[in-house]
């Protein structure tokens, strides 16, 4: 299937969703506006329990971007939603009539938000730190495919391939609901062998965020159009 790939560009002020297409924002971390009044009590109480700042100004923010966005497809005031929680964490909205799916990921100075208004949708978004012990990770995260895969790679792109490797696993199994919990965590030959890739069930597509992350969107909807919005 051919998929439309819009550029980054400004949002209209109520986005329209079709079962066509499936749009992502990418938003900075860095709001110098307070938005904790957007949270509720609990959301509230999570960011104080995070005791490093930058951990939860990055949570606070992405919350609260989360309700923001949504709500401008839903015209409501982003602080009346309310979410509901799968076992592993997985978010829903609670009390809509077609609620959008939607997924969230945040990484260093920037997250992103994957809307859809059919199917699952999941994401991810690492920044691709230079001094990550990568390779420690794959031994523990990776099934043997994937670390077979990473190590047929040349040496010099193979950090870059873990994170894109990484994003797509992380993606999919957050698209499905189940995280590193799930037992299925292979993603398969399909999705290691491009950037843009179907399998039957999942459309996985990766891209750069920036110049220093990279992200995965997950959709398991058949889709056209990607539209990508600057938060």
């Amino acid at each position: 299937m051919t998929l439309q790939l819009t550029p980054w560009q400004s949002p209209p002020s109520q986005p329209e969703l079709t079962a066509e297409e499936v749009h992502l924002w990418r938003f900075p971390l860095t709001s110098q506006k307070p938005l904790e009044h957007l949270l509720n009590e609990e959301e509230q109480k999570r960011a104080q329990r995070l005791l490093i700042p930058d951990k939860a100004r990055a949570f606070v923010v992405a919350r609260a971007r989360l309700r923001q966005i949504l709500a401008s497809y839903l015209d409501l005031d982003p602080q009346t939603l309310c979410f509901t929680y799968g076992q592993s964490g997985k978010p829903a909205l609670v009390g809509i009539a077609d609620a959008p799916a939607f997924n969230l990921a945040h990484s260093g100075n920037w997250g992103v938000c994957a809307v859809g208004k059919e199917g699952e949708v999941g994401v991810d978004i690492e920044t691709l730190d230079r001094e990550l012990d990568y390779a420690r990770l794959a031994k523990r995260f990776f099934s043997t495919a994937e670390n077979e895969w990473l190590q047929k790679c040349p040496l010099h792109r193979r950090r870059r391939l873990f994170f894109r490797i990484w994003t797509r696993k992380e993606a999919w199994l957050k698209g499905k609901g189940g995280g590193f919990s799930d037992p299925d965590q292979d993603i398969g030959p399909t999705h290691l062998a491009g950037s843009y890739t179907y399998d039957g069930t999942w459309w996985l597509r990766s891209f750069p965020v920036n110049r220093h992350c990279l992200a995965t969107l997950a959709v398991s909807q058949k889709f056209s159009l990607l539209q990508r919005w600057n938060g």
